[in-house]
């Protein structure tokens, strides 16, 4: 049995240093934490040592926790590369120091579709939630990382349960002030994954969101860097998230 890390961070540190083959510095990832009102903090990790992957955690009651929320979600959207990268260290096989992150989401991809024509699927993976799909689709349909205040949930307590709501502010046109709610849930946190289940059903149904998700990022300015990027969203198709990744949270 697999032990337990102490906690989120700690986990994706070992992660990275597993993936990157080497010792990981303070410049690899940053947190930046932002506080609302009294008592509610949201904190956004950006992964320097992964060409600048950005993930926002859930809202929290005080910074520290704020930076774990953060660390799960980066490690909730690489789950499968987690999983891998610890397998493949308890079995002592390394891959070449030299193979790019590139490169590996290149053979991670090669993986995956021989792994869907065997019939498996990556549907069943616990990590793959409605909050991470609806976050994956905006991401698609804005064409870009998502921001604070992009994606907002509001819960209210019903009785002894729970009901939310969700905003996608980064959708286009009327699409942005709409709020869908959820149903009625025992936990603050299964009412947040019942309103993105909602959000979902009503924007894939959509035709026009649903082709604009379709399209690929365009070209421009950012040079070898921003063509990478372009890549890996379009590599990470098909990771069984309505077609999308990755996830990233914000509240």
């Amino acid at each position: 049995m697999a032990l337990v890390p102490a906690d989120p961070k700690s986990e994706l540190n070992q992660f990275l240093q597993k993936f990157l083959k080497r010792p990981i510095t303070k410049s690899d990832l940053e947190f930046t934490t932002s506080k609302y009102g009294h008592f509610k903090f949201q904190s956004v990790l950006k992964l320097h040592c992964l060409d600048g992957m950005e993930y926002a955690g859930d809202v929290c009651a005080d910074p520290k926790a704020a930076e774990k929320a953060a660390a799960q979600q980066a490690l909730l959207a690489n789950a499968d590369v987690v999983a891998e990268a610890m397998l493949n260290s308890q079995e002592k096989k390394r891959k070449p120091a030299q193979m790019s992150f590139e490169e590996r989401m290149i053979e991670r991809e090669a993986k995956k579709a021989k792994a869907l024509e065997d019939g498996t699927s990556l549907e069943n993976n616990p990590a793959i939630t409605p909050k991470t799909q609806l976050n994956s689709l905006c991401m698609r349909i804005a064409k870009r990382y998502l921001q604070k205040g992009d994606t907002t949930y509001e819960c209210q307590k019903v009785g002894m349960q729970y009901q939310a709501t969700v905003v996608l502010a980064c959708l286009p046109g009327d699409w942005a002030q709409k709020a869908w709610a959820g149903h009625i849930c025992s936990t603050k946190q299964k009412a947040e994954q019942s309103c993105a289940e909602e959000a979902l059903k009503d924007i894939t149904a959509d035709p026009e969101l649903a082709a604009e998700a379709a399209k690929p990022k365009g070209g421009g300015k950012g040079g070898h860097k921003g063509k990478m990027k372009g890549k890996m969203m379009a590599m990470m198709k098909g990771m069984g998230w309505g077609g999308a990744w990755p996830p990233m949270m914000a509240s």
